[in-house]
């Protein structure tokens, strides 16, 4: 059953939320809907998690709705383990926990110990899970053997319950995908669509897409209320710009130290961001409309609209991303990088 906002113009209470603390990844899997990968530079200070953190439990969001991810927040280990034990500093009042879950491709479980030494920290800082990504994109630059070792010793460490893996069944038997030929990672990237869809935003729409796009699959949704502010989940990536949990790269707001996150939830108005708008109250079409009417009215070439997109998201990315690289709605386009960076 669909929730209803309870004000159509604002956000609906949040019950979860993430930080997204880098955009860097050591793999650049095709299908990331941040588009993170080895460029990328940006690191959420923990200064700044901190803070957010405090305004997560200030809004009464619970530590299992908290989760930790990128990029690859592995890739600073050191940091990493600062803002876990900051969520769990937030939370003194209401109990030890400090994050549901944090989330790895498990590109530095080399050793065993080193798997053992950093999951054992995290457990004594406050992480309540390991998230483990694993399937054929990641497994193109990761090798399912130290995914497999990553599981076997996070289970010892926490418990079977302590450990989940995204992909589970393709674990058990993950080819060498790194070994195989273009044409054949193609395929199995087509098969593996077909059983488990993925969110057409970012890296994912750009390289992934057309893999599955048959023309257009009517109907396009009405509305995306409930996506972008009926969700109750929000992404804040190292900027501080606030996402809805599914819709990277449509900005919310940017939650700073004078504006903090339960500030800006609490204050937003969708009346102030008309590209949200255009979303929430008539989907991808309506957000088309008004992209054309805007650029039509001296702002830049109309965005192309690709034929044959494969869904609502894939639709509303095409029309963002030429938005974003025309240079308007800059203030709900955020972060700028995940337009440029495929």
């Amino acid at each position: 059953m669909t929730r209803m906002v309870e004000d159509p113009g604002k956000l609906a209470p949040l019950t979860a939320a993430g930080l997204l603390i880098t955009d860097w990844c050591s793999a650049r899997c095709r299908h990331c809907y941040v588009s993170a990968g080895p460029e990328g530079r940006r690191w959420m200070p923990v200064e700044a998690a901190a803070g957010h953190l405090a305004a997560l439990a200030r809004l009464g969001v619970p530590a299992a709705g908290i989760h930790i991810g990128g990029g690859e927040p592995f890739g600073d280990f050191d940091r990493l383990l600062q803002i876990v034990r900051a969520a769990r500093a937030a939370r003194q009042s209401v109990g030890r926990a400090g994050v549901g879950y944090v989330e790895t491709g498990g590109f530095w479980a080399a050793d065993e110990g080193t798997v053992r030494e950093r999951i054992g920290a995290l457990a004594e800082a406050g992480m309540m899970q390991l998230s483990i990504s694993a399937d054929p994109y990641h497994q193109e630059f990761i090798p399912a053997e130290r995914v497999r070792l990553l599981l076997a010793v996070a289970r010892e460490v926490l418990g079977p319950r302590g450990v989940r893996v995204r992909r589970w069944k393709w674990l058990q038997d993950a080819r060498d995908v790194a070994a195989m030929s273009e044409p054949e990672r193609l395929d199995l990237f087509r098969s593996f669509l077909r059983r488990y869809a993925e969110r057409m935003n970012g890296r994912a729409a750009e390289q992934l897409a057309h893999l599955v796009e048959q023309g257009h699959q009517e109907p396009f949704p009405d509305d995306c209320r409930e996506a972008i502010i009926g969700s109750r989940h929000v992404h804040i990536d190292p900027d501080g710009w606030v996402c809805p949990g599914t819709c990277a790269g449509i900005a919310i707001g940017r939650a700073t130290a004078d504006r903090p996150l339960d500030e800006l939830v609490r204050t937003w108005r969708m009346e102030d961001a008309p590209l949200v708008a255009a979303l929430v109250e008539g989907g991808p079409r309506r957000l088309a409309d008004y992209a054309a009417g805007l650029l039509r009215g001296g702002s830049g070439d109309t965005p192309r609209i690709e034929e044959g997109c494969a869904d609502k998201c894939r639709l509303c990315w095409s029309v963002r991303k030429g938005l974003a690289l025309a240079g308007v709605e800059k203030k709900n386009l955020q972060p700028a990088s995940s337009y440029l960076t495929t």
